[in-house]
């Protein structure tokens, strides 16, 4: 959104109703940092003044808090609807706490996707948005959904069809959350890829998405990337952070012998970090892979790469 430095509203204003429209939509959740007064300077081109004036609104209408020293951050449970009228929408009675809870939603998405009941899928996935963050929905509810599912499937439940189907819709839904994110950025740039012979993009999208709303510039390459393509890709973006995400032991070891190649490591000059369910499952590999291990969940992940950059 572009402010309007013309317009008979201020701009402080302007600035301050998009910040609430991003909050009551989910695009931050609850306690999430919001942009500094130097970022909204930064990408609005604005004064100190009004940049600070927008954020003050924000804490006195309640919509916001200042940690010293830290920066100001969204309220606990603001944005999206309330929980009661989303209980009333889903035409049943449960306890408040329920539409916030992951295996409800869990349930609701997995029931719809097994029917491959597409307008049902979206249905729920904006009921889900609209008592739940956005990542929480990726990171929590869809990773779930593809745990189940890959149970189902291996007990010989579903067909492989069918879990295709289901991983390709929430890929589908994942990759446009992504897209649809805003990002003040931090100016550390980020350049994520599946490892040679994966597939599987849940996990690294998931990934993408919770280090974009923190501010990362994301450049994500994509699933099975080519050895030859990385190269170009790295020399043209110079990443200061790369990682890469292995769910099967044939990709992890793909990753492994990837690594240690000259040219990776030549590299170095960027973190070069790794992770994945196949390292969840088989720690033994963990050490074969040149790198640093990001740990077995998105949180994990997230924190760490924080922690490298001193956010």
């Amino acid at each position: 959104m572009q402010l309007d430095k013309q317009h008979p509203v201020p701009v402080y204003r302007q600035l301050k109703e998009m910040l609430q429209s991003q909050i009551e939509q989910g695009a931050y959740y609850s306690h999430q940092k919001l942009p500094s007064e130097r970022d909204l300077c930064r990408n609005y081109n604005l004064s100190r003044m009004t940049a600070r004036r927008a954020l003050q609104e924000l804490i006195e209408e309640g919509y916001a808090y200042t940690r010293t020293g830290k920066g100001t951050f969204v309220s606990e449970n603001i944005g999206g609807f309330d929980k009661a009228v989303i209980n009333t929408r889903l035409g049943r009675v449960t306890k408040l706490g329920d539409v916030g809870h992951t295996e409800f939603w869990k349930k609701r998405l997995v029931d719809h996707l097994l029917a491959f009941d597409s307008i049902g899928i979206e249905q729920v996935i904006n009921q889900a948005l609209a008592v739940n963050s956005v990542e929480t929905l990726a990171t929590g509810v869809f990773l779930e959904v593809i745990r189940d599912l890959e149970q189902r499937w291996h007990k010989g439940q579903i067909n492989l069809l069918t879990q295709n189907y289901a991983v390709t819709t929430l890929r589908c839904q994942l990759t446009a959350l992504v897209s649809a994110t805003a990002s003040f950025g931090t100016g550390i740039k980020v350049l994520l890829a599946c490892a040679p012979e994966d597939q599987h993009e849940i996990g690294i999208l998931s990934l993408a998405l919770s280090l974009r709303r923190r501010g990362f510039i994301v450049i994500y390459l994509g699933p099975n990337v080519s050895t030859v393509e990385f190269y170009k890709m790295f020399e043209m973006v110079q990443p200061h952070l790369i990682c890469f995400s292995a769910a099967t032991e044939q990709a992890a070891r793909r990753l492994a012998e990837f690594s240690h190649t000259d040219s990776f490591r030549y590299e170095k000059k960027s973190l070069i970090t790794f992770g994945g369910v196949a390292f969840n499952r088989n720690s033994s590999l963990i050490p074969n892979v040149f790198g640093l291990y990001l740990g077995n969940s998105i949180d994990v992940a997230v924190s760490k790469i924080e922690q490298l950059f001193h956010l």
